[in-house]
């Protein structure tokens, strides 16, 4: 598996999770709560910023992981 295409992959699936898990949750957040303040708005806006940061982190440390101790023996 060329390892391009995995970081791509566990970054988009990280980026995409977390920004499905955490948004409605900072919109009810912020239509539950009547005085939400500026910050609440801000942090949806972040959270895909967050999100996609994270997402580089650990797509290097999976494919760090995988450099270190590889799933396919080379001489298999």
């Amino acid at each position: 598996m060329d390892k391009g295409y995995l970081f791509k992959s566990i970054w988009r699936g990280w980026f995409v999770g977390m920004t499905v898990t955490f948004v409605p949750f900072i919109l009810l957040w912020t239509f539950v709560r009547l005085e939400a303040s500026l910050h609440t708005v801000l942090m949806v806006f972040m959270v895909p910023v967050v999100a996609a940061l994270q997402g580089v982190f650990v797509g290097g440390l999976v494919l760090l992981g995988l450099t270190i101790w590889p799933m396919e023996r080379p001489g298999k």
